[in-house]
């Protein structure tokens, strides 16, 4: 994927090459995020319609659905982040687990954050006349997503992935 991703940029004109690779890991993130987005949403918006259709209660289709979701999210990003955003090798079960639980323990803490947005968005805007409208659902979720996109880099970049040098000259420190 990478040498597709670097043989489209290299077609690019040279202000919007210098521009990816100034920023490469950025714009890996994004891309890694909008992909992990798209998982998200389909993971989301499936179960909605299936528990919709089994007249589950709004706050139980919200929730479950929203789980089922970041399940699927997170388990995807954490490989696709690992690879291709912040280039991670761990040699050890030991250093690839710690990377595993920081990471799944992060989102854990953007997936409440996540489940409240959705919960209210649902509530005040995506109810009609009891049942959740997937298509309003749909924009709430999309505003989730944004906000937990950010959180999520913050997260990685200075916690979970952070080069072995700078994880090297804290603990000589």
């Amino acid at each position: 994927m990478e040498k597709a991703i670097h043989w489209i940029i290299d077609h690019l004109p040279k202000p919007l090459q210098k521009l990816w690779y100034d920023h490469e890991s950025v714009w890996m993130y994004i891309l890694m995020g909008g992909l992990t987005t798209v998982v998200s949403l389909v993971f989301q918006m499936l179960p909605t319609a299936l528990f919709n259709t089994m007249h589950m209660v709004n706050w139980l289709n919200t929730g479950l659905s929203t789980t089922i979701s970041w399940i699927f999210a997170v388990t995807f990003a954490f490989f696709t982040n690992k690879k291709y955003v912040f280039k991670s090798e761990t040699h050890t079960r030991a250093a690839f687990w710690r990377e595993f639980y920081m990471f799944y323990g992060a989102r854990l803490v953007t997936y409440f954050l996540e489940l409240a947005i959705m919960e209210l968005g649902n509530h005040f805007f995506a109810t009609v006349n009891g049942e959740i409208v997937t298509w309003r659902s749909l924009l709430v979720k999309i505003l989730a997503q944004v906000v937990i996109l950010v959180l999520n880099y913050i997260f990685s970049k200075l916690v979970i992935f952070k080069k072995k040098e700078t994880a090297e000259k804290e603990t000589a420190e």
